[in-house]
Formats: structure tokens, C-alpha cells, sequence
């Protein structure tokens, strides 16, 4: 009978054991069924989508054939406006709604509006401006070819600042609205800076920051409650000089006699002024609505500038554009110098990426030189220099193009070309060296946090944010740095063919105008991208040649990270701000714990 009890309950057992193999199969399958089945809707979704994006394709196409856009008519004018932020380079990806240019495509457009004589002149809808005072001096030199082709250029405007109101002078003449609402904001400047220190005690957050160039400002604000005298000096200067250039400006080009012109600047007399005031003052010429303005001046013709250019594309003859023409390259150097595939900037310079696009303009037979253009503060100083390195290496000649900033990192890369360009009120210099550590013991120990270490040897622990530097570690820190600032000294001086204590005189970390580098000899030639291009083709005796760009593609995943998100973000909020305060403060994490090249802000706040 035992047996028998046994027997049975062994029989259950394997029973038992049979029943839960049996359902670990069918749990199985089922799993195995079910990632089979959403593989395949997967695999129908995809396909579905592919068939869905050619038929929308092909219906485009269809809708673009039978729609085809009418001719440019004769004396149009064509509407424009400069409201947003105008990149030197031009990102490629999927996702480029939005189709915007960049500054060399602009320039590229108006020579076309040049050259075609049914265009009589261009509105110039003024709001705010996302040109850079280069590119704005550029612009204006640009537009006298226009006007020596008796195009006209009128500028329209509901509210001008100092900053839209330097573009606007490039107009035949500027019309304000006649209310009491459109006000002016033309004044002195105002620079303001804020500084961390206070608020670092609070939170007992601190930070060391070894500064090589006694005018080498930046990271200042992370340990001082004021500005420096030397930063103060600097930038009072620097924005003194800006003043008096842009007062001087407006009296030439609006043909102003009054001596007491900046006087009444300075007093405030053109802040919240009605139009009629401006008027009388000669800052503007008119006061009227855009209807009256476009009726009064006969008008009848106006177009976009976008229109006007999709219009003109389908009157080219694309057999007829030859291809083989000896070429100059132009690279892109813009944003923060940063090493690696970054995502957290949106415009950045990296080693590898400008080195590829060197070398690959380098031996490409058709390009005979190539035009750096550098628009950057600058970064990571090892970055810097591995780009000035590959710059030197290159065969042909390498004219350098300032635009807005190339100051610090971006001065170094620039300062191996063979030739230097900058516009008169490029920012450049901050030849200097600043290693930023952050220090958060104090916080660590208010809330409680003790830390026990184990360690053989010095300096193991260099860059633990956790614990206060010692002297001998700030010391050491210090002389790495000095040599970093020894070797940009000695780059710039030979590249500049200078002597090194001349380059040494004018370093320090000093900032300085376009204008100011070439009195110094930092700089070449004062003028713009186009300058450098056809001063580069006449010194290389090119009398036919084209002028193609590198420009820069995302990676699609990239993309997905940064880009989509923030788009998307903004676009749902309906806030353009949105991206303003997101592209805001490009300054990265990495910059901490090693030496960096990098300039201070010197945005003027109106």
C-alpha cells in the first residue's frame, strides 16, 4: 500500500512537472506570437508610410506641374524681412521646415535681385533683426550695389531699437506708421552682467577659477559679487568705440548736422519718441501706413523674396550651369569649440569634422583655395589647437573670414590662416587661458555628507568637486594653464609672423574690435565674407571660378535628441521665445575641470 501511495505521488509530481512544461510552451509561444505579430504590423506600418510618403510625393509633384508659379512681373518689388537669427553655416536635416538660409546664401540672393532688372527695389519690413553687427556691415556694403543700380530700398518699421535701426540705415529712406504707438528705443547702451558669487554662499556652491591674462575675464562672475577693473576697462572701451561708430553712422548716412545729436542720444530725448519726433529729427523720413507707403511710392508689384526666388527657379536652365569651373571652398566654423559628438549644442565646431572638410577641399582638384569662415567665442583649448595644426598642414591657401565673434579659441584657429579678414566691429582677441573647477564642499558638509578617502599618491583626486583645492593643487592647476597661454602665444605669433613679446603686449586676454586688430596686427584686411572670397580668387588669378560651401549634416539620431524635441517644444507652445531661452546659454559641463579658450559675453543690452 506504501508503494502504491508512492508510486501515485510521483506520478502527480511528474504530472505536475508535465503540466508546467506544457505551459512554459504555451506561455512561449504565445510571447513568440505575439513579437511575430507586432513585427509584422511593425514591418505593414513601415510599408504603409513609405507608399503614403511617395504617393504624397508624387502628388506634389503633380499639384507643382499643374501649378506652376506665374513669371516675375515686370518693376516688382520684393518684400523682406530679417527678423530671425541668420547662421553663417546651414544645418542640413530632415527636419529643416522651415528652409532657412544662411548669411552667405542672403548675400548670394541679393546679388540675383542685382542682376535682374524687372526687380526695382526691395521693401525691407523691419521688426526685430537676428543679423550680428558684422553681418549687418556687410549687408550694408551689399545693398550700395543695389543702389548703384537704382534699386530702391525702403524700410518699414513699427518700432525701431538701436540694433534694428543700424540695419534700417541701409535704406533710400525709413517710414514709421503714423500712431502714437510706434516708439523708438534709440539711445546710449547698457551692458549688465550677472554675477554668482552671493548666490553661491547661499547654497554653499563655489567654484576656483585660475585665470592666465590678467584681462581674461571670463568665469569672473562665478567668484566675485562685481565686475573687475579690468573687465570693466575692456568692455567700456570696446562699447564706447561701438557707440561713437554707430552715432557717427546714423549722422553720415542720414546726413544729421545737429552737434547736439548725441547729446539728445545720451539723454534719452529718442526713447518711447512718437514717429513725428524721429521725423523732425531726420532719424526717419516718412510717417504713414504700409498701405498709404505702398500707394505713394506706386508700388503696385510686390512680392516675397521667397515667391520671387521659387519663381525664379523654374526659369533656369539647369543643362546650361557647368559644373567643372575652378572653385574656393568655403568652411563653416561656428558655435562652441568642442570635442566629440555633443548634442547639448546646437552650434558647434568640431576638430574632426573641420579637419575631414579641410582635407577633403584640399585635394580636390577643382577647389584652389579655400575661405574659413570662423563665428565663434571659442572652447576647448585642445580642440583649438588641433584645428589650428590641421589648418597649417593644408596645401593651399586658407583665407580666414571673421564674422560676429572670433575671440579666444576662435582666434586661435583663425590665426593660422594665411590671410585675416574681420569686419570693423568683429569681436576678436582674448588670447588667454581660464580653468574652471567647481566646489561644492560646503554643501556637501552643511548637509551632512562625510566623505572618507583612501589614496596613494598626489593630486589623485585633483578635480573632486567634493572637497576644497589645496594651495599646491591650485599651483599645479596654474602652471599647466601658463603653459597652455605660452603655447597660444607662441601659435599666434607664428602665424602673425610677430615676435612673441609683441603678441604677449596685446594678449592678456584683451578683447578687441575688427578695427582695432588690424591696427594692432591681428587682422589683414577689414571686410566681409565677400571680400575674402574675391580677394582670394584675384591673389590665385581665378577669372572664372564658383563658389561652393561645406555645409553641415545631423546625424538623424542627433537630430531625434536635440533638435526635434526643442522644435516641437517651441511649436506647441506658440512662444518663439521658447527657443531664445533654450539656445540661451551654450556654455557645457565639459568646459569644467580643463583649460579653455573662451571669450566673455559681450552682448549690449538696449
Amino acid at each position: 500500500m506504501e508503494n502504491n501511495i508512492n508510486e501515485e505521488f510521483v506520478e502527480k509530481k511528474e504530472e505536475k512537472k508535465s503540466y508546467k512544461k506544457r505551459k512554459g510552451k504555451r506561455i512561449f509561444k504565445k510571447i513568440k506570437n505575439l513579437i511575430k505579430f507586432l513585427l509584422i504590423e511593425l514591418f505593414k506600418s513601415m510599408f504603409r508610410l513609405i507608399i503614403l510618403g511617395l504617393a504624397i510625393f508624387v502628388i506634389s509633384k503633380l499639384i507643382k506641374i499643374d501649378n506652376r508659379k506665374p513669371a516675375v512681373p515686370d518693376k516688382v518689388y520684393l518684400e523682406i524681412s530679417l527678423d530671425n537669427k541668420v547662421l553663417e553655416n546651414k544645418i542640413k536635416n530632415p527636419f529643416d521646415i522651415d528652409n532657412k538660409i544662411n548669411f552667405y546664401g542672403l548675400l548670394n540672393k541679393l546679388d540675383k535681385i542685382e542682376k535682374d532688372k524687372r526687380v526695382q527695389g526691395i521693401v525691407l519690413k523691419l521688426g526685430n533683426t537676428g543679423l550680428n553687427r558684422a553681418q549687418i556691415e556687410e549687408l550694408k556694403e551689399k545693398t550700395k550695389e543695389l543702389k548703384e543700380k537704382d534699386k530702391k530700398i525702403y524700410v518699414y518699421s513699427e518700432g525701431l531699437d538701436n540694433h534694428n535701426y543700424n540695419l534700417a540705415l541701409i535704406g533710400n529712406e525709413i517710414i514709421m506708421p503714423n500712431n502714437k504707438w510706434a516708439h523708438s528705443y534709440i539711445s546710449g547702451y547698457s551692458a549688465r552682467y550677472p554675477y554668482y558669487k552671493n548666490l553661491g554662499d547661499k547654497l554653499f556652491i563655489g567654484a576656483n577659477v585660475i585665470h592666465i591674462g590678467n584681462y581674461k575675464s571670463f568665469g569672473e562672475a562665478y567668484v566675485s559679487s562685481e565686475m573687475s577693473q579690468e573687465f570693466r576697462e575692456n568692455t567700456t572701451r570696446i562699447l564706447d568705440k561701438l557707440h561713437n561708430n554707430y552715432i557717427s553712422n546714423i549722422e553720415n548716412t542720414r546726413n544729421i548736422k545737429d552737434e547736439k545729436f548725441n547729446e539728445k542720444v545720451l539723454n534719452g530725448d529718442f526713447v518711447m519718441a512718437t514717429p513725428e519726433i524721429l521725423k523732425e529729427n531726420k532719424i526717419i523720413d516718412e510717417v504713414m501706413y504700409y498701405e498709404e507707403f505702398l500707394q505713394k511710392k506706386d508700388i503696385k508689384e510686390l512680392i516675397t523674396i521667397d515667391d520671387y526666388f521659387e519663381r525664379l527657379a523654374e526659369e533656369i536652365d539647369y543643362n546650361k550651369i557647368i559644373e567643372n569651373k575652378d572653385k574656393i571652398a568655403i568652411i563653416y566654423a561656428e558655435g562652441t569649440i568642442t570635442s566629440g559628438d555633443n548634442p547639448q549644442l546646437e552650434n558647434k565646431i568640431e576638430a574632426d569634422m573641420i579637419k575631414e572638410k579641410l582635407l577633403k577641399a584640399d585635394k580636390l582638384e577643382n577647389v584652389k583655395g579655400i575661405v574659413l569662415r570662423i563665428n565663434s567665442p571659442g572652447g576647448s583649448a585642445l580642440d583649438s589647437d588641433i584645428i589650428y595644426e590641421a589648418v597649417r598642414k593644408i596645401e593651399k591657401p586658407v583665407y580666414i573670414s571673421m564674422g560676429g565673434v572670433a575671440a579666444s579659441g576662435g582666434y586661435y584657429i583663425a590665426s593660422a590662416g594665411d590671410k585675416i579678414y574681420a569686419n570693423k566691429e568683429t569681436i576678436t582677441g582674448s588670447i588667454g587661458v581660464v580653468s574652471i573647477i567647481p566646489d561644492v564642499s560646503k554643501l556637501v558638509e552643511k548637509i551632512g555628507i562625510n566623505y572618507e578617502e583612501i589614496s596613494n599618491g598626489k593630486f589623485t583626486n585633483l578635480y573632486d568637486i567634493t572637497k576644497p583645492l589645496s594651495k599646491e593643487e591650485i599651483d599645479k592647476i596654474y602652471y599647466s594653464s601658463l603653459e597652455g597661454y605660452e603655447e597660444f602665444i607662441s601659435k599666434v605669433a607664428l602665424g602673425r609672423n610677430m615676435k612673441i613679446e609683441d603678441v604677449q603686449k596685446i594678449a592678456q586676454g584683451k578683447v578687441w574690435l575688427g578695427e582695432e586688430a588690424k591696427e594692432i596686427g591681428l587682422v589683414d584686411e577689414i571686410g566681409g565674407l565677400e571680400k575674402t572670397i574675391s580677394d582670394l580668387a584675384k591673389d590665385l588669378e581665378l577669372k572664372d571660378y564658383t563658389v561652393i560651401e561645406s555645409l553641415e549634416s545631423r546625424k538623424l539620431e542627433e537630430i531625434f535628441r536635440k533638435f526635434l524635441p526643442k522644435y516641437i517644444f517651441s511649436k506647441l507652445s506658440l512662444n518663439s521665445s521658447v527657443e531664445k531661452i533654450l539656445q540661451k546659454d551654450e556654455f557645457l559641463e565639459e568646459f569644467f575641470y580643463k583649460p579653455i579658450v573662451y571669450a566673455p559675453n559681450l552682448e549690449i543690452y538696449y
